[in-house]
Order: C-alpha cells, then structure tokens, then sequence
C-alpha cells in the first residue's frame, strides 16, 4: 500500500524525484540546472518542482541552492526504483522484451496504467522470481 506522500505525488513530481536520485548517484549534491538539463525543461520549470518537492519535504532545496535528498525523499525514491526494477524484469524475463524496448516501456507502463495493476504486475514478478 502506497503512503500518503506518495499518493500525492503526481507523475511528473514522482519523474523529477526519481531523476534528483539518479543524479545523487553520482554527485554528493544536485543544482537545478543539473535537474533541468536531465529533465530537458527550462529552469524555471525545475525550480517549480523543486518548490513542490520541498514542501511535501521530499528535498531540501532552497533559492539558489543544491538539491539534496530528506529521508523521506530517499525511502520514496528508493520505491519507485524498486517498481522500476521489477516492471523491468516483468518484462525482460518474463515476458522476454528486449531490454532496449523494456526500458521505453517501464517508464510508460508506470505512468499509464493504473496504480492497482502496477502493484500486481510488481507482486507477481517477485513471486515469480523468487
């Protein structure tokens, strides 16, 4: 069951969360031109965002500053990794998608299919893959 942050989050939210993560990676902190530049938007597009996640204290993020993580943040983000990993695996051991094609689809299948199939598809594969 998602908790209340997470129905919360809209689509586009949950892609700029998950895209700060992917970021932090590789860098201790995110600036948002980082984040725009990733998201191919305008700045003022990223700082919207941004503000957004902030006040649902997803990030810590103040004007003209870096972007990092709150524990919040990292434990959502870490479960939208987990729903991709698995939809990814749906797809490429079960359903054998060639992993190009897999990854396009993941991001589409997160987003346009509803919540409660998303959840089965991700129960399934793990039983399945135990």
């Amino acid at each position: 069951m998602k908790d209340k942050t997470e129905k919360e989050l809209t689509e586009n939210l949950e892609d700029y969360l998950y895209d700060i993560f992917e970021i932090l990676k590789t860098v201790p902190v995110v600036r948002i031109k980082d984040l725009a530049e990733k998201r191919k938007v305008k700045l003022p597009s990223a700082v919207t965002a941004a503000k957004s996640l902030a006040k649902k204290n997803l990030i810590h993020y103040k004007k003209y500053g870096y972007i990092t993580l709150t524990e919040e943040g990292k434990k959502v983000a870490k479960k939208i990794e987990e729903r991709k990993e698995v939809l990814y695996k749906f797809l490429t051991e079960v359903l054998k998608v060639n992993p190009e094609t897999a990854e396009r689809d993941v991001h589409k299948m997160e987003h346009d299919i509803s919540k409660e199939t998303l959840e089965k598809i991700v129960e399934f594969t793990k039983k399945l893959l135990k």
